[in-house]
């Protein structure tokens, strides 16, 4: 499935040139949402564990990168590395804490993490502006001979970074690591039997799913041009955690299919205005309902009902 999510995103570079502005917009807010989702995706889908704190990874990252460039004056592409240094370092110690917990207790203690970094981010006024947040967000600085000031370049940044983590990802779920991953899932107890280092590779995970994320933090800033605390408030990883159950949890090609769901569905709903967000839940509800493994599931089961032939009855025998 990993080759058919990275031919559609070869399909979308091929047609991007020929689309408007705004399609332009809401493809490149999709793949954006895409990562997000992506990295939610690992460790729910992989691991087991719901993160509610995934919103204040993004924002490490996107504020990391942002205010070394507006305040010390580096490029996107010096201040990406740190950004995302800072974040993987957040991540591994906040999980040699929250990953000793299980079940409700790690969900609640993310949670909180995620209030914390919004509130620091809210009140450290000296340098993150506070509620008003960090403006003039310029696109990334030409590199190699590219440039990223129109809205198609900047998508094409946005489309490689996705590839590029989709196709790592899912190199690293084949591998003896992510075997573990699945394993740690099933069943903790087995696994933590049968030698394997639960903390670890949980750590791990964390580190991993924030990395990620925080791909999607470093073009956040330069996308909407503006960064603001209440961009990253709890409903944000809520949003992630639907984007994975819809598509399809424990997949890497079911995150895009829920980012595309929850950004293309509502705009198809826009006749309905006030009506809106009642047919949306409604949607979500059938969704979970009559397709338990997501809309990659659903498309799984209609492909594969499709590419069973009816066998040929046999000849007519002949009359002696």
């Amino acid at each position: 499935m990993t080759q058919a999510t990275v031919m559609v995103l070869g399909v979308l570079a091929l047609l991007a040139p020929f689309m408007g502005d705004y399609q332009i917009y809401l493809l490149t807010l999709t793949l954006l949402w895409g990562i997000l989702a992506l990295g939610m995706g690992l460790l729910l889908g992989y691991i087991g564990e719901i993160n509610f704190g995934q919103a204040a990874f993004v924002a490490i990252s996107a504020y990391v990168s942002t205010l070394l460039r507006l305040k010390l004056g580096w490029s996107f592409w010096a201040a990406a590395p740190v950004a995302l240094a800072a974040v993987v370092l957040c991540a591994a110690l906040v999980g040699m804490i929250t990953m000793r917990l299980r079940g409700p207790f790690f969900v609640l203690v993310m949670l909180a993490f995620g209030e914390i970094v919004r509130l620091v981010l809210a009140n450290w006024q000296d340098v993150t502006n506070g509620p008003l947040g960090l403006r003039k967000i310029q696109p990334p600085e030409p590199i190699l001979g590219l440039s990223f000031d129109t809205k198609l370049s900047f998508y094409y940044l946005v489309l490689a970074t996705l590839a590029a983590a989709t196709v790592a990802l899912a190199r690293l779920v084949r591998t003896r690591t992510g075997r573990m991953f699945v394993a740690v899932r099933e069943d903790e107890l087995l696994a933590e039997f049968s030698g394997i280092a639960l903390m670890r590779h949980k750590v791990i995970a964390l580190c991993i799913s924030a990395f990620v994320a925080g791909l999607g933090g470093l073009l956040m800033g330069p996308f909407l041009t503006v960064l603001a605390p209440n961009q990253f408030t709890l409903f944000a990883s809520v949003d992630m955690v639907v984007m994975v159950v819809i598509g399809g949890v424990g997949t890497l090609a079911g995150p895009l299919l829920g980012a595309v769901f929850l950004i293309y569905v509502p705009e198809l709903l826009s006749f309905a205005r006030d009506l809106r967000p009642a047919m949306m839940g409604i949607l979500l509800i059938l969704v979970t309902m009559f397709m338990p493994g997501g809309l990659l599931g659903w498309l799984k089961q209609v492909l594969g009902r499709r590419s069973v032939h009816t066998p040929l009855p046999p000849p007519p025998l002949e009359q002696p």
